[in-house]
């Protein structure tokens, strides 16, 4: 529904089926407006890395004629494999109970608008499997057991195929990747000498990441002409601009597309906010379960260790450079979609405070209501669209923001469901539909909550 799927999709489609990069007129007019133009061709305005990922499930797909299904798919694998990840992460580094740890899963996956986006394509996803992958990757490289060096190395993969992914996770990773030099780092006191001694094996790992970079910049070499040249840059396609494209100095287009939407940081106080508690797109307004977050990172804040740092440094390095971005709101889109990373780790301190600590009770009891509140909304957003107006957009179009435009699509049966409108929808209002699933989940917390933890051993803190 939105050309932010529809261009990684056609670029897909252009490698299996021309074996080319660039899109047709065709794909270009259906991908349009994240499209750009170079030298008589068009691609799309994203990087290569999601395309190819969507290829594997795509082709088995296909033999069944359900490629764009299994291609969709591929963003609620990743999905899967971030809620294992944030479940080693709270079992093996925080050493959470199971309850808590599964707790912290259901947050991610089903009480955030993250839901929203893993049965899609966008790049958000991804993005946070790298996030919690590479902080894995990074704990266990520290642990220094002979495996250590392939963990390095994944490390220094994670980073590079990053940038295939999205272009802005070049900064979105950089704490991990502060915190695997850190870790690569000892200092010794030897009778009042510092000594200072770094791993060897972090000089030799780090040709990975040369290696995975320098495909990225032969790509761009070899598409663009120029190695520094990313498809962001190209002058925008918008179909009725074509001629305009053709016959314009074609650099005066890169300088204007240039200077139209980058990061300033006279933007972060407004941009903060609306990342945070608008009502539009605020991640507090959409998915208030993250209120307890807030609460699990004031309860740590004497025990702060390298890796509650580093997961704090991404929150924030998140946080900032959306928030500087010129296009905060992430255009129409359900809740705020460039914190979909931070989510990931927002989940993993709200199941620290609910865990940790006295009146045990009442913060479930706190927890299941703010849980009931957010999944409902995440479920919406999944069930309808993800195309909603920003507030400003909305008032001028006259039209609903924020959740409250989804509901007009759950009363009125419009759904974006391949299930509900392949299987369900003769039998089964959209209502209806919405009740079973999010009676489902009610269950499903209140098992993990007030039951699980009935038959597992008590862990002291």
């Amino acid at each position: 529904e939105s050309s932010h799927e529809r261009a990684p999709y056609m670029q897909m489609a252009s490698m299996l089926e021309r074996g080319d990069f660039d899109l047709d007129q065709t794909q270009a007019d259906f991908s349009t407006p994240d499209v750009g133009y170079y030298e008589g061709k068009f691609y799309s305005y994203f990087p290569p890395g999601v395309p190819v990922l969507l290829m594997p499930l795509y082709s088995l797909g296909a033999q069944y004629g359900l490629g764009q299904v299994f291609a969709y798919s591929t963003a609620s694998l990743f999905a899967i494999l971030i809620m294992v990840f944030i479940f080693k992460i709270t079992r093996e580094l925080f050493a959470l109970p199971i309850w808590a740890s599964l707790f912290a899963v259901l947050v991610f996956a089903f009480g955030s608008t993250a839901w929203s986006y893993s049965i899609t394509i966008y790049q958000h996803i991804f993005t946070t499997f790298l996030v919690v992958f590479g902080f894995y990757a990074v704990w266990k490289y520290k642990a220094q057991d002979k495996f250590s060096w392939i963990w390095g190395s994944l490390v220094w993969f994670t980073y590079g195929v990053s940038l295939f992914i999205d272009y802005p996770n070049a900064f979105l990773l950089l704490p991990i990747i502060i915190y695997f030099i850190l870790s690569s780092i000892t200092i010794h006191n030897e009778r009042a000498v510092y000594k200072i001694s770094v791993r060897t094996t972090l000089l030799f790992m780090s040709m990975v990441f040369v290696l995975v970079t320098g495909l990225h910049l032969y790509y761009n070499q070899t598409v663009f002409g120029e190695w520094k040249k990313f498809s962001n840059t190209l002058p925008r396609y918008e179909i009725r601009n074509i001629e305009e494209l053709k016959l314009h100095d074609r650099n005066v287009a890169v300088n204007a597309q240039k200077s139209s939407a980058v990061f300033k940081e006279d933007r972060i106080a407004t941009g903060f906010y609306r990342l945070t508690v608008a009502s539009d797109k605020g991640i507090f307004f959409f998915s208030p379960i993250f209120l307890l977050a807030i609460l699990g990172i004031y309860k740590l804040r004497k025990k702060i260790t390298p890796e509650i740092g580093t997961l704090l440094g991404l929150i924030i390095v998140d946080v900032l450079l959306y928030a500087s971005f010129g296009d905060p709101w992430g255009g129409w889109a359900y809740g705020p979609r460039y914190l979909i990373p931070s989510m990931s780790i927002l989940s993993i301190f709200a199941a620290v405070w609910v865990s940790r600590g006295s009146v045990e009770v009442f913060k479930k009891f706190l927890a299941f209501i703010l849980f009931a509140f957010s999944s409902a909304i995440a479920l919406l957003g999944a069930l309808t669209t993800n195309l909603v107006p920003p507030k400003v957009e909305a008032l001028f179009f006259n039209l609903k923001y924020n959740f409250l435009y989804n509901v007009d699509f759950l009363m009125d049966d419009r759904s974006g469901s391949f299930l509900y409108n392949t299987y369900f929808f003769k039998t089964l209002s959209l209502q209806e539909y919405f009740l079973l699933i999010y009676a489902a989940l009610l269950i499903v917390i209140t098992i993990v909550l007030f039951i699980v933890p009935l038959f597992e051993t008590k862990h002291e803190f």
